[in-house]
């Protein structure tokens, strides 16, 4: 009667908590100046709703997965496998009511609402297993250590997740596209943010967050996907290995710096990782009980992979193949049979990948737009058209008068980019072990993004016994690094893999202490030394990172919003653009990261200023681009020329989706020839340099950004 009461409290005290958060965050929206109490509640409010949208997910997850009559063999792999099939199902929905321009309030409300009611016996069926695991965890005082630390790291991490979005990407288009659909209340064609036609599953749950005005909480979900990836991680090995290697791996996968650094934003390459991984726990579960529920579900997942990113047809391919071989090889299964079943799971994956392709097909006859075709370089009512020859000739010949008008200038920004180039590392991504001797050269401008170091202890394997799920995810983790190694050089990229490496590399550590302890006993304990060593590396890290950037007194409430952003480079002249009279208009050059500017601007996400070319190939002279930029409403430009030399240095070949975009004309010029990749970047920029010289007047300059007033 006592414990009721008491549970009773804790429920009447959470939801008074709740309903504070709640109108904290209603009172300040959309202030950035909150300090103090009500500060502390609206970081309440991004937890609480983060939380509230993760159960859903779980919940609806369930309910499907009951549907196919699947029988879990643990709590972790229920909650793991349901939270994604959830998470695929919802930003589903978000799409449809989006591309029906129904992304508003009132129905994304009602959908949220039905989802939890028809959905709600699912968690009075899941909660029986938790409790049960619970209290198995109760007893054991080793468990229950180990237990405590692990959510004393997920609530660390959470800490981390929990501040304003600064990483790169999310701030380039994550999160600006995101807001800019749920601005208009639609999913529509982005012309002028190209990546914002990617596949966008993830970001739909984004859109539910801020649609409340809550760009933490997306934050927060992306580290609760990969928090699940984890849990579906434990699963996996207590349900195929023990329940020793399951804790060890639950605690290896965010021993990877690369993990926790994307885990942390609101990226999806982590959450690419964990829906690729369940989709492949699924294939397995069938394979290994025969039972067609997991293959269905498999499939349904492997749909949402390709809804996330196009690089999931890579381990999707391999996981054809173990399907295949294992079935027709190994257990010598008719053919006819397991090739129809494998048409119909490839029909089911690709109907419901289908949407985010065919209306790229319908808006730029691209269903991968702007892959293969580069951006559009016109659109309205006569519909499309791509860059072709005659705009190359229109852009050579703006270029040859700028080396004409300026040619010391000109001069001077080619030697600065010969130079960059002459300064760019060597990079061989076929040399695996360069990704861990020297991680740095394969980031993209990204601190504390290193690999597991644990996954050094793999090729020991060769000297234990390879239970045959270990081999089989190893040789899809090493078919998908070869596949990804072979054309591109970013380490971000191979983030698929590390779920299934991370088990390896947990097996094979266990096994080797199980080994060694015969010899040496404290050696028993040699693989949680190892994880304890690489957690300390990434926690470290996060520490650093978070007092660099002061997140403490912004968690604390000492600090606003404002305030913690402000301290950002990038965020000073977008600051000074926000001080300029409402009716301004910006372009954008150079300056990627726009994300928190309030007036209406044209984003420059990319590396060769497509925007700025499109201007130049619809004009004759600089003097008609003056006035084309006036008649279409533009007061000033956002520009950064430091945009020309990164891309430089960084190059292009070998950058994965940048190096698709970029489409050189087969007709080019000695010019062009000369300078290969780099004269699209020259062209861009001296042409700009002239505009600038002759139309352009600076009113801001700082750290490498300027804001232009358009004479």
């Amino acid at each position: 009667m006592v414990l009721r009461t008491n549970k009773q409290i804790l429920l009447v005290i959470l939801t008074a908590i709740g309903l504070a958060a709640v109108a904290a965050h209603i009172y300040l929206d959309p202030t950035q100046d909150a300090k103090g109490a009500l500060a502390i509640l609206d970081h309440v409010f991004d937890v609480t709703l983060a939380l509230t949208l993760t159960a859903t997910s779980v919940s609806v997850g369930y309910a499907v997965c009951e549907r196919f009559r699947l029988e879990f063999a643990n709590a972790a792999e229920a909650i793991g496998i349901s939270l994604f099939v959830g998470t695929g199902m919802l930003g589903l929905l978000v799409l449809f009511l989006g591309l029906a321009s129904l992304l508003r309030p009132f129905p994304i409300a009602a959908m949220v609402a039905v989802c939890i009611v028809v959905s709600r016996r699912s968690w009075m069926r899941l909660y029986p297993s938790i409790k049960a695991t619970i209290q198995s965890l109760i007893t054991s005082r080793e468990a229950a250590v180990a237990v405590t630390i692990y959510f004393g790291l997920i609530a660390f991490l959470a800490l981390r997740a929990a501040v304003p979005p600064t990483a790169a990407d999310e701030v380039i288009y994550h999160l600006p596209v995101t807001s800019d659909f749920v601005r208009h209340g639609a999913i529509y064609p982005m012309f002028d943010n190209s990546l914002g036609n990617f596949p966008f599953l993830i970001h739909m749950i984004y859109a539910v967050c801020i649609l409340v005005g809550s760009d933490i909480a997306a934050r927060l979900i992306s580290l609760f996907l990969a928090v699940g990836t984890s849990w579906a991680i434990f699963g996996f090995c207590a349900r195929y290995l023990s329940r020793r290697v399951a804790a060890l791996a639950a605690f290896a996968f965010f021993a990877a710096g690369m993990v926790v650094e994307v885990a942390v934003t609101s990226r999806i390459d982590v959450s690419l990782a964990g829906m690729l991984f369940i989709c492949t726990y699924a294939m397995v579960n069938y394979l290994d009980m025969g039972h067609r529920g997991w293959l269905w579900v498999s499939a349904v997942l492997a749909g949402f992979s390709l809804g996330i990113k196009h690089t999931a047809v890579l381990w999707l391919a391999l996981l054809g193949l173990m399907y295949l071989v294992q079935l027709i090889i190994i257990n010598r299964a008719r053919i006819l049979p397991v090739l129809g079943a494998g048409v119909v799971y490839s029909f089911i994956a690709l109907a419901i990948a289908s949407p985010w392709y065919i209306k790229n097909y319908i808006w730029f006859h691209n269903p991968v737009y702007p892959l293969l075709t580069g951006e559009v370089a016109e659109f309205g009512p006569n519909g499309i058209r791509y860059f072709d020859a005659n705009d190359e000739r229109r852009l050579d010949a703006h270029f040859n008068v700028a080396r004409a008008e300026i040619p010391d200038i000109v001069s001077a920004e080619e030697r600065q980019l010969t130079d960059a180039v002459n300064s760019r590392v060597q990079r061989h991504p076929l040399r695996w072990w360069e990704y861990f001797v020297q991680p740095s050269k394969y980031l993209m401008a990204e601190p504390f993004h290193y690999p597991n170091y644990l996954f050094l202890v793999i090729p020991l394997l060769v000297f234990l016994k390879k239970p045959r799920w270990i081999l089989w995810l190893l040789i899809l983790s090493l078919g998908f690094v070869f596949a990804v190694t072979w054309t591109s050089w970013i380490a971000r990229y191979l983030l698929p893999a590390y779920p299934a490496l991370t088990i390896v590399a947990s097996y094979t550590l266990i096994e080797l202490s199980d080994r060694l302890k015969s010899r040496q006993a404290s050696l028993e304990k040699l693989s949680f030394y190892a994880v304890a060593c690489a957690l300390a590396a990434v926690l470290a890290a996060g520490v650093k990172t978070m007092k660099t950037f002061n997140s403490f007194t912004f968690l604390t409430g000492q600090a606003s919003r404002r305030e913690t952003v402000s301290q950002f480079t990038y965020y000073q002249p977008i600051r000074f653009i926000n001080s300029l009279p409402s009716n301004a208009r910006i372009l954008v050059i150079g300056a990627q990261l726009t994300y928190g500017i309030e007036r209406e601007h044209l984003t420059d996400e990319g590396w060769f200023a497509t925007k700025w070319r499109r201007v130049l190939v619809r004009n004759a002279s600089y003097e008609e681009i003056n006035e084309d930029l006036k008649q279409h409403g533009f007061t000033h430009i956002f520009y950064s020329e430091g945009i020309f030399k990164f891309a430089a240095i960084m190059g292009t070949q070998g950058t994965g989706g940048t190096d698709m975009m970029f489409v050189s004309q087969k007709e080019l010029s000695p010019e062009a020839r000369r300078l290969g990749p780099e004269y699209q970047l020259l062209r861009n920029w001296s042409t700009f340099s002239l505009y600038k010289s002759k139309f352009l007047e600076t009113i801001y300059s700082s750290d490498g950004y300027e804001v232009l007033r358009i004479k």
